[in-house]
């Protein structure tokens, strides 16, 4: 398998300027090659999130080197950030990140507006995606009428509809209940088994042990031992 993420000793340092600096990543690095399916497992506040944000392209490491898809991207502006995001990344969010004034295809269809693909063929490619994750009866609704397993399978598609290298997925089931939470990771690891490449965080050992390979972190350093990053929702 090749190559698709290489980040070196990635640091991200908050409030530096105002002279009470935060350390929320300290030195961290990883691989993960095209196909794998991997969870980043840390207690809440560990910085998991905030490596996931930077690996994604939503933030710059203060220090360090990040290669994506063959692209050095940790010193890149926004615009060119947010080109990547469009073409290489999709993004899950634990709180679904819906627009409530959209329907279901929508909100599945917006990252195809933003390339510029044309609204039939925004709606034709996001139809397909909403009854591929079995939202084909609730395409014109909206998310306040969605259950939380409904609204997350919104998000999964969203984040497929562009046809990412990569998907990335924070806290995936951390509003859901422990059945559609079960659900939720069926379906990304139906995803995976089709060869999608997908990142997970979570502070839920349960959830990364569906990964093929879990990495720890433990405030903001990489750990070999699991007992360091255990599983705290605090």
């Amino acid at each position: 398998m090749a190559e698709l993420i290489d980040a070196r000793s990635l640091s991200k340092v908050y409030g530096a300027r105002a002279g009470a600096s935060v350390r929320a990543l300290d030195g961290v690095s990883l691989t993960v090659e095209e196909g794998e399916f991997v969870g980043i497992a840390g207690p809440s506040g560990s910085g998991k999130s905030t490596l996931l944000h930077i690996l994604g392209c939503l933030d710059h490491p203060s220090d360090g080197s990040y290669w994506l898809a063959g692209r050095e991207v940790a010193a890149l502006g926004d615009r060119e950030l947010s080109r990547i995001r469009a073409s290489t990344v999709g993004f899950v969010f634990q709180s679904f990140n819906l627009l409530h004034r959209l329907s279901v295809v929508e909100n599945i269809a917006l990252p195809l507006a933003y390339q510029g693909v044309q609204g039939r063929e925004r709606q034709r490619r996001a139809t397909e995606l909403a009854e591929r994750v079995g939202l084909g009866h609730r395409l014109s609704h909206r998310p306040g009428e969605l259950s939380g397993g409904e609204a997350q399978r919104t998000g999964i598609a969203r984040a497929l509809v562009a046809s990412p290298r990569v998907v990335f997925a924070d806290e995936p089931t951390g509003n859901l209940d422990s059945r559609t939470a079960e659900e939720v990771l069926d379906l990304l690891s139906e995803l995976h088994g089709e060869g999608l490449t997908i990142v997970i965080v979570s502070h839920e050992q349960s959830i990364v042990t569906r990964c093929e390979r879990v990495l720890h972190i433990i405030d903001g350093k990489m750990t070999a031992n699991p007992s360091d990053a255990g599983a705290s929702s605090g």
